[in-house]
Formats: C-alpha cells, structure tokens, sequence
C-alpha cells in the first residue's frame, strides 16, 4: 500500500489506485495522513474542510467521511492503514514510510546529514521524484494547500536548489541548465537559483548570457523588492568578468546508487528504457578483455565492436560489463537490445527502436526513423545475440553511416561483416580464473563449505575447456557430488558423449557434453519441465510454465526451483513487479528442444496465448491498464511465437485471436510489424479466415498502412466496416468502427471520423469496455473540436475526464487532457490549458507514452507562446521536436503544422538567435528534465 500526497491524493494497492470519493473524502484522509499516527480533532478536520463557515452537519459529515474511507480501504484489501477513533477526533494508523510525504522529508534529512555529493544528488532526486504535481492537487483549495503545504513547497524549492549545488560541485553544469532555467523563470528573484544558473552557463561557455542573467536579477530586484542583489551574486559577476579560475568546472562525477555504486548520466526522451540489469556476482577472470575493449570505443575509434566466440565462453557477460563502464562515457547513455527471442532478421530494426522508446508509426520506414532519433545522439546500443539474425547485418551499418556519434557493442558467435568492425575473440578463462569462477560458485551453491583441492578443480576444469557457463553448471552440482566423483562422473559423460559429432569443433563438443551430463542428471519431471520452458520466447512466468508443462503450480514451482539450483535457468528482474519470471541461455534452450516434444508444447504455448490475450484485453479496460500494458510488453515475444506457429500452422481464426488486439499495436507503436503481420494473414487465407477474424485483420492492417499507403488504408478499413457488420457481432463491429474513424481523422475528414466515432462509442458502451468506450468518445470530441465546436467538445472532454478518474485506464486519461488543453487553448484559456496538460505530462511520464507525451509538449509550447512566456515555449518546443523526430507520419502532419506554428510565434517574441539557442537546449533536455520544466508551473 501506499498513500500519496505529493500531487493528486491517491491510495494505490499494488498497481491499483483505490476509488477514495469526492473531493472533500480525499482532504479528509489527506489531513489525517499528514499527521499519520497522531490523533487529529474534529474541530481541525472541519477547519481544514470548510475554512470559511462550516455547515451544522460538519461533523455529522466528517464521521460519514470517516466510514466511507473505512469501507473503501478495507474492500481494497488495504491492510496496512487504519482509522481509529480516539477521544472527539481520529487517528490514521500506517507506516509513515508508505506515505510520500513523510518518505520525501526523511530523504531530505538524510541528504542534509550526508557531506558525499554523489549520494546527496541521489537522495534528493528519490525524494524529489516523488512529487506529480503540487501537494492534494486535485483535493484542497489553492488557500488550504498554502496554508497545509506552504512550508513543504519551499522545502522543496531548498530541495532543488541544494540538488542543482551538488550537481554542479560533481561537473554537471550541463545536465542541469534546461531545469534551472526553468525554475529562474518561475522565481526571478530567488538569488540562490540565478547564481547556480549563472555558474551552469559560465562553464558552458555562456559568459555573456551569464552576466546577462545578473543585469536581469538586478533590475527585477529593485522593480519588485526595492533592494539590491545579495553579496553572493555580485562576487559571482566581479569573478566571471575575471575569469575567474575558481569557477572553472571540476572533474565530471555521477552520482551513487542507493548501494553506493556509480550510476549512469540520466537519459534523453528517445533513449532505452531497458536499462542493464545489475549484475548478481562479480565478473571473474576477464579484466583484461574489458579494459582492451573499453579502450578500443573511447580512444582506439572503433564504433563498431563484435565479441566473438562459441556459445558459454560469456561473451554477454563480459559485454555488459564493458557497457556499465561506459555508461557514464556516452552523454545519451547504454541501451541494451535482446535479440535471442528474434528468429526473424526484419524485427531487429523493430527490437532496436522498442529498446530505445521509440513508437513506430508508419509513416517513414523504421530505418529512416532510427536514424533520424539516432543521428545526434551519442549513445552506446549493445547488441546482445546477434549470430541467429546476421542478415540484419547491413541495417546496423546504415545505422553507424547515419548517425556519427552512435557507437554498438554486439555479441555473436560469428563477425557482422561490416566495413569498419574491429572484432575481439572471447577466449576460454585462463587456469586460474578458471580454478576462482568454479570455487566461487560452487561455495555460493552449497550451503556447506568445502576445502576444494585446487588440482582437482583444475582438472575439472580442464575438461571443460575452461567454458565459464560449463564451470558454473558443474559447480552447481558440488551440493549433491563430492569433488573426485564430480570429475569422475564428468570423465565419463564426457568419454560417452565424445564418440559423436566428430565434425563439430572441440569446444562445441565440450559444451554439448557438459549441458548433456547436467541434463542427465535431471529426473525424468525436472527434464520434461525443462524441455517444456524451453519453448518461451523472452522468458516465462510460473504460472505459464504450469500450462505448458501441466503440472500444478506448486509442483511446477518446485521443479524451476531445482532447476534454478541447477544454473540451467536464471531468474529475471523484472522491474516494477514482484512477479517471478524466469529465462534460460540459447545453448541450453536449443540442447532441450531437441530432447522434447516440441510440437505438443508448442500448440499448448499457441493455446495459453490465445487465453492471455483474451484476459489482457479485458485488463487494459480497467484501472489496472499500466499493469497490463507492462505485461504484454513482458510477454510480447512470447505471443510473436505464438502467432508465428498458428499461422504456420493454418490456424487463421486462432492466429486472429492474438493478432487484433489493437494496444499491443497503436498504444506501444509498432505499426511497420502489424502490417507484416496483417498483410501475410490476408494472403494465406484463401476463404479460411473467417468474417469476424477477418473484419478485425482487416482493421489493424488499414491501421498500420495508412502512415505509408493512404488510399490503401482508406480501402482496408472500409472493408473491415462493411464484413463486420454482416456478422452481426457488435465486439467486431466496434473494433471495426473505431479504427475506420483513426483513418477518417487522419486524413482530416472530420464529419465522417464524429459519425463513425460516435457509432463505435455507442457498441462500446452496449459491450461494457471501459477505457476502448473512453477512447473513442476522446477521439469524437476531437473530431467536435477540429470541426470547431470548441464549447460543445469540451464539455464533452470535461465529462470523460470526470468518468476517467473514477474509473478507466490513465492512457485514454491522458489522450483526454491532452485533447482538453488543446480545446481550452484555442477558446483563449491557457491558464486552464497549462494546468490540464501539465497532469497529462505527468501520466504520460508513468506510462512512457511517447506519442501522447509529443502531444502534450508541443501544446504546452503553444500555450506559453500564446502567453507571453517565448523561452519557456521554445524550449518546450526544442523537447517535443526530439518526439516528434521519431514519429513523423502522414497521420499527424497537421500536428507538425501546428508545431512549426508554434515555433514561429516564439520566434518572433525572441528572435531568430535565441529562439534556436532556447530551442536547442530543450532538444538536449533529459527526459526527466524535460518533465520537470513541462510539470511545473
């Protein structure tokens, strides 16, 4: 559980935000939280809910206020808060910790008592992340928020202005002008802030537009206040006019992670969101390797650079370790992309731009968006398995051609081919790093500790070739063999197994024997499991592997344990979640394929698929869409598979079940692989598919066209209306209907996109879909709006707004607020514009909703053009261009009109030199940076 203040008030069980009522419900659970622990009278309750003259039935309301909240926390299974009444007035019982208000100023002690600048930027930006907007938002009045959180608004402000001096103390002047400037727009005249950003332009080479900025606090100064500027800032100005080398930057540090270890510079909007795992032991043995290779990609000029070796020589182990050496290296940071799911070469492009965030639209080939997102970036892309997809190979290259500042680091058992590569060969561990991986990892498998003698392990060793992976899967076994019957056992495996495959090399035939000796050493059920679980793509949950296998859970929970102790499978840390989720090494799983029924296990891993769409489709109608959203990209190779064999296998209507799911597609932005899809499922169908599959095919495929082939589209979708509703089935019919009017807005035929959006609202609500009905009841109003019945579409937006926050999902909430600023800035509203896309950033910030987030940017840029703010606008602009690089179909050309719209305005209020000086900063903006500057006021 946990309870938030620090923005919209909200109890969240899990990732389940709980309904807590009105406005009035939510201060009074805000109040008591605030003073969790502490019995809080009645009377303070009724000053804080009616500040002004309270009703006759205040308390009589309160006490009711006070059981609903009970009723409500305890049915959302929120055990871990209580409220109790104590005397004439209540007590909130909870863990203080798991609310964010109290979280947030133990962070800020702990930053204060600490004097490591490294560990302090860490605390402050945990305890600063925690804020979504101004505290009880949505819950208290303007003049009870300042009287309630006054103090903690500028504890806050302290906050960030004692976060920007440790950031700047470590070197990153740089990381730290978009939000500065930000915040000296907001607060002119606070001296602490204007001397920071002073500092940050002078080490970035701006010294004019430095002093500038003091000229500037002055004359605010004595305007506003009547005073002259503080003693720090005039001794700032006498230094930059000296050039003053006091004031030149120290040595770039990064700050520390909550364990105390290095953590990499933040990333820009179109950067990874896979991050690399943390490692779980240390990496043994190859200190050399990483220091040859990191050299080799920061000042030997490679930018292209191939580990090579055979399979369980550690290639990927030893890559991550170079690329978390580098991490702080690249401005724009590491991106680690997974391609052993892939059997495909024509969806490396598509992993690749996944990895990095970007959504793929149509609207240009993915090469030419990649390249564009990529071209000034200076990022490390890790390419992890490489070997099974190499005639992707020249895509990589025109990547490195495109983008100068891009370097990739890639594992493969064999060279990419490309003009340029420098390859390392990943050699077996030296002796003694053999003898040190093996003792190491045998003591860390066997709760007793045993005196290994040195001349066995390396003995054993030996025989292994000194492969890391096959140390580790010996090692594993010391807790059920003594040491001499170890290399027994594996002598005689070893001899059994060496009398076949003559033809394959040593090293091979070494690993194979190796991965068949702990095979046989399995029972029969742990090996009939793990031929089971080899069939995931992507890794598995236990409850997927019951499926697959039928075995019961707890039966199938024990097995993976066992197969865990016997390092043939690993567990994945799967951020955000407590879910057990497990994965296996493409050795292993190609050894176990070939020792299993595979077709059986196959037409069951089609069969679980086919049920986990059909409940994510009901998933993401509800309050747990983000969950849903997370679980489908978790399991998104898993139903390419899936989909892969039903259309193999002429299961067309199956293959349709998984297929026309369109948040898997539009929400995550992946049209180029839904056309291919579509259009190889359209072709095999010589009449097999049936109306409804065909109707939904149909839809998705007209869909993902029209970024590259308009008339097309058009054609697709209108024959997807036209057999849907020959069917008579109203869930095709509104899918049918909703994608027929995406494509009537695109091409800016408004009456026909309100028409078709209203019918499929109309089925959508008769079916009960929540967040779909949302949908398209947001994308109606727009309609409403761009038709310009601007009064009429929002109130239409205020009333889905209203529905959303008790219930939907927070895309379709977002896609509302967005649309809700965009109509209320063109009535001449903006400060209601600003307020309402400033949540929308918010939310899509949770999400990493990219496409929404452009949105939403850029409408915010105009708003500050239109309001008299043109730096704040150009920069916000300069932020929203990076997104809008990686999109760039024909479905939102008229957005780019309106952007450049935006952009000329600023420009005529700045000028053109600022304007592209203000513009670029914002490009250069991290993304936690660039929501920082958009969320505030």
């Amino acid at each position: 559980m946990e309870l938030r203040l620090l923005g919209p008030v909200q109890v969240r069980v899990g990732d389940t935000a709980v309904d807590l009522g009105p406005r009035q419900q939510r201060l009074v659970l805000a109040v008591l939280a605030w003073d969790v622990d502490r019995v809080v009278p009645i009377e303070r309750l009724v000053e804080w809910l009616w500040p002004g003259e309270p009703p006759r039935s205040a308390t009589h309301a309160i006490q009711v206020q006070v059981s609903n909240l009970r009723s409500l926390l305890a049915k959302a299974g929120a055990a871990e808060v209580a409220i109790s009444t104590q005397g004439p007035g209540y007590r909130l019982h909870a863990d203080p910790m798991r609310i964010d208000v109290h979280r947030f100023q133990r962070w800020i002690e702990q930053a204060r008592g600490t004097r490591d600048d490294r560990r302090k930027v860490t605390l402050l930006e945990q305890a600063l992340s925690l804020w979504t907007g101004p505290a009880l938002a949505d819950t208290a009045t303007p003049e009870v928020r300042e009287r309630l959180c006054g103090g903690l608004a500028e504890t806050r402000l302290v906050a960030q202005e004692d976060r920007f001096d440790s950031l700047l103390r470590l070197g990153h002047h740089h990381n730290v002008l978009g939000e500065l400037t930000t915040l000296v727009e907001t607060h002119p005249t606070r001296e602490r802030l204007v001397c920071q950003l002073m500092l940050a332009r002078y080490r970035g080479g701006q010294a004019g537009h430095a002093l500038d900025m003091g000229r500037q606090t002055r004359a605010h100064l004595a305007e506003e206040l009547g005073i002259d500027p503080g003693r720090e800032l005039r001794q700032l100005e006498l230094a930059i006019l000296r050039n003053d080398p006091a004031l030149d930057p120290p040595p770039r540090q990064d700050p520390v992670s909550s364990t105390g270890e290095a953590t990499p510079a933040p990333s820009l909007p179109c950067d990874s969101l896979r991050g690399l795992p943390a490692p779980r032991t240390r990496l043994i043995g190859r200190d050399r390797e990483v220091t040859e290779s990191v050299e080799r990609l920061t000042t030997g000029g490679a930018r292209l650079l191939t580990l090579t070796g055979p399979g369980g020589v550690g290639k990927t182990r030893l890559a991550l370790e170079i690329s978390a050496r580098l991490a702080s290296c690249f401005t724009n940071g590491v991106v680690l992309v997974l391609l052993a799911p892939l059997s495909d070469p024509d969806l490396v492009l598509s992993t690749i731009a996944s990895s990095l965030g970007i959504q793929d639209m149509g609207g240009r080939p993915l090469r030419e968006t990649l390249q564009v997102c990529l071209r000034t970036r200076h990022t490390l892309i890790l390419l992890d398995n490489m070997e099974h997809v190499l005639d992707a190979a020249p895509e990589i290259g025109s990547l490195l051609d495109a983008a100068p500042r891009l370097t990739i680091l890639a594992t493969s058992r064999a060279p990419l081919g490309l003009h340029g590569e420098h390859v390392r060969p990943v050699e077996p561990l030296a002796a003694p790093a053999a003898i040190d991986l093996f003792t190491e990892r045998a003591n860390q498998a066997s709760p007793v500790t045993e005196d290994f003698d040195p001349l066995v392990v390396d003995a054993i060793c030996h025989r292994l070739d000194r492969l890391p992976l096959v140390i580790e899967l010996a090692a594993a076994r010391t807790r059920l063999l003594p040491l001499a019957a170890l290399l027994g056992q594996l002598g005689q495996s070893h001899d059994l197994l060496a009398g076949g495959a003559r033809d394959r090399p040593h090293r091979q035939r070494t690993l194979r024997s190796t991965i068949a000796w702990s095979y046989d050493l399995l029972d029969a059920d742990e090996q009939a499991m793990l031929g089971s679980v080899a069939i995931f793509a992507g890794g598995w949950t236990v409850e997927a592997a019951a499926a697959i296998a039928d075995v019961d859970q707890a039966g199938t929970l024990e097995l993976l344990s066992r197969l865990l102790d016997s390092s043939l499978i690993t567990r994945q840390q799967v951020r955000g979640t407590d879910e057990a989720r497990f994965t296996m090494l493409e050795t292993i799983r190609t050894f176990a394929l070939a020792r299993s029924e595979e077709d059986a296990g196959r037409a069951r891993h089609a069969a679980y698929f086919e049920d986990f769409a059909k409940t994510a489709r009901a998933g993401v109608e509800g309050p747990g869409q983000r969950v849903w959203l997370d679980r489908l990209l978790s399991e998104h190779d898993n139903l390419r598979a899936a989909m892969r064999w039903l259309l193999d296998h002429g299961r067309l209507d199956r293959f349709a079940g998984i297929f026309v799911f369109w948040q898997l597609w539009v929400i995550k932005g992946r049209f180029s692989e839904c056309r291919r899809w579509a259009g190889e499922a359209l072709t095999a169908a010589d009449g097999s598919l049936g109306a409804s599959p065909r109707a939904g095919v149909l839809a998705m495929f007209g869909v993902a066209l029209y970024g590259s082939s308009p008339g097309e589209a058009v054609q697709a979708v209108g024959e997807s209306v036209r057999v849907a509703k020959q069917t008579g089935d109203l869930a095709t019919q509104a899918m049918a209907l909703l994608h027929r009017g995406y494509v009537a807005a695109w091409a800016e035929d408004h009456e026909t996109a309100e028409l078709v959006f209203g019918e499929a609202a109309n089925a959508m609500g008769r079916l009960g879909w929540t967040s779909s009905l949302a949908t398209a009841r947001v994308a109606r109003a727009h309609a409403i709006t761009m038709l310009g019945r601007h009064e009429e579409a929002h109130r239409l937006l205020v009333e889905i707004e209203t529905q959303l926050r008790c219930q939907g999902g927070p895309y379709e909430l977002a896609s509302a607020l967005n649309y809700r600023g965009l109509v209320l800035l063109q009535l001449g509203e903006a400060e209601g514009a600003e307020r309402v896309l400033r949540e929308a950033v918010a939310i899509c910030d949770r999400l990493g909703a990219s496409l929404t987030m452009m949105y939403a940017l850029d409408f915010l840029a105009a708003t500050a053009a239109l309001g008299g703010r043109p730096e704040r606008s150009a920069r916000l602009a300069g932020a929203a261009s990076v997104l809008i690089d990686r999109f760039g179909p024909s479905m939102i050309v008229q957005f780019q009109q309106q952007h450049r719209r935006t952009k000329a305005t600023a420009m005529a209020e700045t000028g053109q030199d600022k304007f592209d000086a203000l513009f670029e900063e914002g490009r250069r903006m991290t993304w936690d940076q660039v929501v920082a500057m958009a969320t505030s006021a």
